[in-house]
């Protein structure tokens, strides 16, 4: 991902995979799936998850960018999460396009 991200994007980027997301501030998340983001939404308006909803998230990571000055302002060097996860009969439907246009970067926030 770090190597997509630089190709297509030109920003480096270092990602950390995580084990858990505990006491984090969530300021960006990206949900690299239709599930990924339901549960990040539940997140990000503080809503507690239930241990199925827990189960289902395969994948966790923390971005955080080499330069900063690249990111929004509501971001700054906070660590972006992405986040995917399977649906509830146990499907992965991966939107990778997710992961390029859901990033805070400055540039990319002037074309939408």
């Amino acid at each position: 991902m770090k190597l997509w991200i630089s190709h297509l994007l030109g920003v480096d980027v270092a990602i950390e995979p995580l084990t858990a997301l505990r006491d984090a501030k969530l300021a960006w998340y990206v949900g690299l799936d239709a599930e990924a983001t339901g549960i990040g939404d539940r997140l990000w308006h503080g809503e507690t998850l239930d241990d199925r909803t827990m189960a289902r998230v395969l994948a966790l990571f923390r971005v955080t960018f080499a330069d900063a000055h690249l990111v929004v302002d509501a971001v700054g060097r906070e660590g972006v999460y992405l986040i995917l996860a399977m649906s509830p009969d146990q499907l992965v439907r991966m939107k990778p396009q997710n992961l390029l246009t859901g990033l805070p970067i400055k540039h990319l926030e002037a074309m939408t």
